[in-house]
């Protein structure tokens, strides 16, 4: 039977939620869930540039050919191949933060308030970065100035049926969107190809976490709990030991060599970003990489902030490659 519910406290009972003597009790950790992992920050080099537009050359060679030459020949000159010139733009990216000199000199929870407070401006700072090299964004020298995006560099993918296009492949603009198509095999093979005729294949895959967890059931007919591409090692051991089911997928080993799979908070959706690192740098203008600046007084108050000032190098665009228009 239910039990029942007992009447509230006697009139002018002391009770705990109107005493004024009741000592707070205030953890002493501030908890933060946000993360502040930045995979494609963190996998390239740092660089630096030294001017507003940093510029970079390219040499491409000209195509296979086979030309029989007749005995004797007389040569015929062939045309200079000359390098691309290819540049982007450095873009100013910064957070902020004012403190009261009062809230800076009372007791409180953590560090001093300023310093805990710049410390979270350089986290989001990063991952500013990161959503910016990652996206589709195009340069532009007119302030504010804005660095082109990993994306706009992509002259080798997938775009969607209908009106999808590819990007030039210099920066100066995007993809044009097409129908959105699941992932497969197929459309990751065929960018991996491309990338190998042009010389170079990536070694990294950048997605967001939906399509990250549809690699455990690529390959099937339609998604589905069984995971026909991805071997389910079922590790067989006698009682009481667990059994371990492997669904995960974190290296494809494709026919032109092994890519990382790399989930990504901040990548734009529906896009997977094939990576080669060896042709891809962050270029930081001197003094400029994610520094502290202190602002001058304007009152009873501490103002400053972190800057990161610099662009994003793609020294070799035919070696990345995009898959663009999906489902996930």
């Amino acid at each position: 039977m239910a039990l029942p519910v007992m009447s509230p406290a006697p009139a002018n009972t002391y009770i705990e939620t109107t005493a004024p003597n009741v000592r707070e009790d205030l953890a002493d950790i501030i908890y933060q869930i946000d993360k502040d992992e930045t995979p494609m920050v963190s996998m390239l080099d740092s660089v630096g540039s030294e001017q507003v537009m940093t510029e970079w050359l390219l040499q491409e060679l000209y195509p296979a050919a086979n030309v029989p030459q007749p005995e004797g020949f007389t040569a015929a000159m062939s045309p200079a191949k000359k390098p691309l010139r290819l540049n982007n733009i450095c873009q100013i990216l910064a957070r902020t933060v004012s403190v009261s000199d009062t809230l800076r000199v009372v007791q409180q929870v953590g560090e001093e308030e300023y310093a805990r407070q710049l410390l979270l401006r350089g986290q989001e700072l990063k991952r500013d970065l990161e959503l910016a090299i990652t996206s589709e964004s195009v340069k532009t020298i007119a302030d504010p100035r804005a660095l082109a995006g990993f994306q706009t560099w992509c002259s080798v993918g997938s775009v969607g049926a209908g009106a999808g296009a590819l990007p030039t492949g210099d920066g100066t603009n995007g993809h044009t969107p097409g129908t959105l198509r699941d992932l497969t095999i197929s459309l990751l093979e065929d960018c991996l190809q491309a990338n190998f005729n042009n010389g170079e294949v990536p070694t990294a895959a950048i997605m967001s976490a939906s399509i990250k967890r549809y690699w455990s059931v690529l390959g099937a007919a339609v998604p589905s709990p069984t995971n026909p591409i991805v071997q389910q090692n079922m590790l067989q051991a006698t009682s009481p030991s667990p059994v371990t089911l492997n669904g995960a997928v974190d290296v494809y080993r494709s026919n032109f060599g092994e890519i990382q799979l790399i989930p990504d908070r901040f990548i734009p959706a529906h896009v997977i970003e094939l990576v080669n690192r060896n042709f891809v740098e962050l270029a930081p203008l001197p003094q400029r990489d994610m520094v502290e600046q202190e602002y001058g007084k304007t009152g009873d108050n501490t103002q400053g902030g972190i800057v990161w000032e610099g662009t994003l190098r793609v020294t070799a665009p035919k070696a990345q490659s995009c898959i663009w228009d999906l489902n996930q």
